[in-house]
């Protein structure tokens, strides 16, 4: 929302454009989005959705149209009714009203009115931003967000960006940004906090589960690489290959990357889409078509009052490479949108094995229609289902091979702008000795005491990483011991392992 300004006309009458809108509602220009501008959203770079960015399906569906009917304009007494509001605030509001402002928040009312976290109203800054994205700019931490029960929530990290390498996690809950409660914040309210420019700080205090602690993190430029791979390192046959998220460059990005992956030895692939919170329908769409014969359901979309509509694939519709050696897919709680229709298709039209854990379960789509040249709304047109006709919306779709990740990959973060020494009493203490267990430098179990035995595995591990020998772990020693952490899980990585285990 703009700030108000001062008053310098005081009209109480809406202008005459603003009532032949009400009263001849121009059909909006419908227009996709790419993933990460609302993954943006956090800017995550725009201060947008997120649906939080949403992870929208986004984008116009193929056939899709628009409804109308006398059920989408407003009757005479309505429109008395709004005009009636707008006078007596503009004309007897003891304080300055700006005009604009005043309507844009009777348009962002009918959108919160959805209780829709993914249909949102975007004005000004929000609308440019959402741009901007498009095109490419993006500055922040790199998180998609969600408005979910009153609180702002990670859906996912982006892969290299600030927030994953802060070691935010999907499902965390963001309560307050820089010491400022968020509570009951919008998405966008809460964006518009968090987002800044790349190499400033912001301050998230983060629940996760009962924990409640403190993260730092440096905005930086948001990486837009969506496809990374390699050779499987104990068995290069197989193809090792991660969507971060579905975006217009995604499709060729995947195959540029079997093509090489081919060229070096690949015979089979695993396709991860764990942490991906989604994006562009029309990538969802190119990329299970690799996957299957021409004529499998890719899904369905259910929009407003109409029977479902199927999409099946078909080379000439969305592209003719071929991917027909074995494939894994794996997913988790991070999954979402884009990433879940890619799974469900696979798993329910190709056979293809999906490991890991339940994902996330977002099963609407939205998309973004221009009301002016300053403003944009953002609504969920359709449901999307899965090629048998189920809707997994706040569900998830269910993994053939559930695997969980070894528990140290859900301890808390350490809250680098404290410091720790011996003689402290905390959970904080708890979760600290956790990490150093797990990392093998401290060999009794964990508790809430830092006792001299805590105080030799502080000294051990600043020792392994070049760092003063203190025993007190400060900013630089708790991130050393994150970043072992972090190798730890990717050295570990129970469910890839089991999707190797299938393919071979």
């Amino acid at each position: 929302m703009q700030e108000d300004q001062n008053v310098t006309d005081k009209q109480t009458t809406l202008d005459e454009n603003e009532v032949n809108q009400q009263n001849e509602p121009q059909k909006p220009k419908k227009r996709g989005v790419s993933w990460w501008v609302y993954l943006l959203s956090i800017i995550l770079v725009f201060a947008i959705t997120f649906t939080g960015t949403t992870y929208v399906t986004t984008g116009s569906l193929p056939g899709q149209s628009l409804i109308t009917g006398s059920n989408t304009k407003l009757s005479t007494q309505e429109i008395q009714k709004i005009q009636a509001a707008f006078s007596t605030i503009m004309g007897d509001y003891v304080g300055d009203v700006d005009r604009e402002t005043l309507v844009d928040g009777a348009i962002t009312g009918m959108a919160e009115v959805l209780e829709d976290p993914y249909s949102q109203y975007l004005t000004d800054q929000s609308a440019q931003q959402l741009d901007e994205t498009i095109d490419g700019s993006f500055e922040g931490i790199g998180a998609e967000i969600i408005e979910a029960e009153n609180y702002i929530q990670i859906v996912s990290p982006i892969k290299g960006s600030p927030a994953e390498k802060a070691g935010l996690l999907a499902n965390d809950i963001i309560t307050a940004v820089d010491g400022e409660s968020i509570q009951g914040y919008t998405a966008q309210e809460a964006v518009e906090l968090i987002r800044g420019e790349a190499g400033t700080d912001v301050v998230l205090t983060i629940q996760r589960g009962e924990d409640t602690f403190d993260v730092t993190v440096t905005r930086d430029t948001v990486p837009i690489q969506t496809v990374y791979y390699n050779l499987v390192e104990d068995n290069p046959t197989i193809g090792y290959i991660q969507i971060t998220s579905f975006s217009t460059p995604t499709y060729d990005e995947l195959v540029a990357a079997v093509e090489d992956l081919r060229s070096q030895g690949a015979e089979k692939f695993v396709l991860d889409v764990r942490g991906n919170p989604g994006g562009l329908l029309t990538s969802a769409l190119q990329i299970a078509n690799m996957f299957l014969e021409d004529g499998d359901v890719i899904m369905q979309v259910e929009e407003k009052d109409s029977e479902p509509v199927v999409y099946t694939a078909s080379d000439a519709d969305y592209g003719d490479f071929q991917v027909t050696e074995d494939v894994v897919l794996l997913a988790d709680q991070g999954s979402a949108s884009a990433s879940e229709i890619l799974a469900a298709a696979l798993q329910e039209s190709a056979g293809v094995q999906v490991v890991g854990s339940q994902t996330f379960g977002k099963g609407t789509v939205q998309s973004i229609f221009d009301l002016d040249a300053d403003a944009e709304l953002k609504i969920t047109i359709a449901k999307w289902l899965t090629p048998s006709g189920t809707w997994i919306h706040e569900k998830g779709v269910t993994p053939d091979v559930a695997v969980a990740l070894p528990d140290y990959a859900s301890l808390t973060l350490i809250d680098t702008s404290q410091t720790y020494k011996e003689g402290d009493s905390s959970d904080a203490i708890k979760n600290i000795e956790s990490v150093l267990v797990a990392l093998g430098y401290q060999t009794s179990d964990a508790d809430t005491v830092f006792e001299a035995d805590t105080t030799e595995a502080v000294i051990a591990l600043q020792a392994a990483n070049d760092l003063s020998q203190t025993g007190v772990i400060d900013a630089e020693t708790a991130t050393a011991m994150m970043v072992e952490m972090q190798a730890l899980i990717a050295e570990n990585d129970t469910q890839l392992d089991k999707a190797v285990e299938i393919l071979e």
